[in-house]
């Protein structure tokens, strides 16, 4: 599943529409837009809003800390063309100094740069970097749900030093959005593919149930055999950890130490 989180309606109404999304929870305190593989959720403005929203779409859906989480909206920076799209790379609260850092998502066609999270609009843009009033809110929040290359901030520009935040309309800001959806669609495929990468990396190794029945283990045994499986997956793709040494173990211990000899073989 990939999470999106947008602060206005007027953001989500281009990804509704390009992901063929459908309203699930309309009067509720948080809308939400669902698909097969992908839900929307629109927090209203501000990072109070972000997080609370974030937490209420976690739970609604089956979540796992294989899900992915993106926060897109609209934001001021000082120096970029109105309609650039930017990639977060650090997020930091004006209120309480605190910083985030999304890790990067490499190989993607995508200008990073930085943003501050604030209270209100901001409209002097004395630091070359994005501003938005969500990020500070949604990251902290959705880091609990998943792992942090699954977590990241895609931003609009919206308004600079040449157009102030006040010419902001509902219409430009979903004509910025539907501007970005290549790039929005690349970074969905990148958190896609991680995903998966993710899900190959935890599913248990075929041998771990057969192992486990064979032999009794304790809790603290099945969790160092399910340690050894996974650096054999790794180290011996594709290979069955099942042999006639293991065979002819009568412990355990036995076996745990059988196949701790065998990957240092691999290493």
């Amino acid at each position: 599943m990939i999470n999106l989180v947008v602060a206005l309606p007027a953001e989500a109404r281009p990804l509704i529409r390009h992901y063929g999304l459908h309203n699930k929870h309309a009067d509720t305190t948080f809308p939400v837009y669902m698909g097969t593989d992908m839900a929307l959720v629109v927090s209203g403005p501000g990072k109070v809003a972000a997080a609370s929203a974030t937490a209420w779409l976690q739970g609604l859906t089956p979540g796992n800390r294989r899900d992915a989480w993106l926060n897109i909206g609209i934001a001021g920076h000082a120096t970029h063309s109105i309609g650039s799209g930017l990639l977060v790379n650090r997020i930091s609260d004006h209120a309480n100094n605190k910083s985030w850092y999304p890790p990067q998502i490499h190989d993607l066609d995508i200008t990073s740069g930085s943003l501050q999270t604030v209270d209100v609009p901001e409209n002097d843009y004395t630091v070359d970097r994005l501003y938005d009033m969500e990020a500070a809110g949604f990251y902290p929040a959705a880091s609990r749900f998943s792992t942090g290359e699954l977590v990241q901030c895609f931003k609009v520009v919206s308004d600079n030093r040449q157009q102030a935040s006040t010419t902001i309309t509902a219409k430009l800001c979903e004509q910025l959005i539907g501007g970005q959806l290549k790039a929005i669609d690349s970074l969905v495929d990148a958190l896609g593919n991680l995903q998966q990468e993710y899900s190959g990396w935890h599913t248990p190794h075929p041998d771990l149930e057969r192992l486990a029945a064979q032999w009794h283990f304790t809790v603290s045994q099945q969790h160092q055999l399910a340690s050894l499986l996974r650096r054999w997956k790794t180290l011996a793709p594709g290979q069955t950890a099942w042999s006639r040494k293991l065979e002819k173990k009568s412990t355990a211990a036995d076996v745990l130490r059988c196949l701790e000899r065998q990957l240092k073989e691999f290493s």
